[in-house]
């Protein structure tokens, strides 16, 4: 779900590190340096890079269409494209009793190794790349960030594109480090580190008699 559907799900980040004065363009020529190649007509496995917010054809970040005011918004796109193993099974046997009947002697390891990565790539070049949006909304002052995915594996392929984009520290946001971010003082960073995890007490029900 994205930013604009009606009901959304979400991580919170906290970016750190040292922005450039040309902080826009900045911006601009990074997203546009990573931004999505699309691999309809090849046999990769998967392509991710960035594209215009909800737009996942839109690849062109040079004229600003990511600044949203104090907001920077854009999306990750992620197309993937997989050969179902039964689907892979079938072909493989295929080929391989072809090869057995041209060749007619038994395939050794290699031959067969060889012969399951020609089987795939053909496979994977007939398999249309399936693609995901995730949004992201991002707050350069004071560093807050929005990715619109709870997926794990979706927030690692975009902590890995985002640090390698900006060079900038990226932090997943929860209890314990909303607290770190709100601390100024020493003092209160080593009570924060003495505290231990609670799951509450239980309230008891009853009460006096009327």
């Amino acid at each position: 779900m994205g930013i604009l559907s009606k009901s959304v799900s979400f991580c919170r980040y906290i970016v750190q590190g040292e922005l450039p004065g040309d902080f826009l363009s900045w911006v601009d020529a990074r997203l546009q340096k990573y931004l999505f190649m699309d691999i309809d007509d090849t046999a990769q496995e998967k392509s991710v890079g960035w594209v215009a917010l909800g737009n996942l054809l839109e690849t062109d970040f040079q004229q600003g269409v990511a600044h949203q005011g104090e907001y920077l918004t854009f999306s990750l796109r992620i197309d993937t494209r997989k050969v179902p193993a039964a689907l892979f099974r079938k072909h493989y046997l295929l080929a391989e009793a072809a090869q057995l009947r041209q060749k007619n002697r038994v395939m050794g390891r290699a031959l067969k190794a060889a012969l399951k990565e020609t089987v795939m790539q053909e496979l994977l070049r007939r398999q249309m790349p399936q693609p995901q949006l995730y949004d992201v909304v991002w707050r350069p002052t004071p560093g807050r960030l929005w990715l619109f995915s709870t997926s794990p594996k979706v927030r690692e392929v975009f902590e890995t594109l985002f640090r390698e984009t900006f060079e900038l520290d990226l932090y997943l946001l929860f209890p314990y480090t909303l607290a770190q971010s709100q601390l100024t003082s020493e003092s209160a960073f080593d009570a924060l580190e003495l505290l231990s995890p609670s799951l509450g007490t239980p309230i008891q029900s009853g009460g006096q008699d009327d």
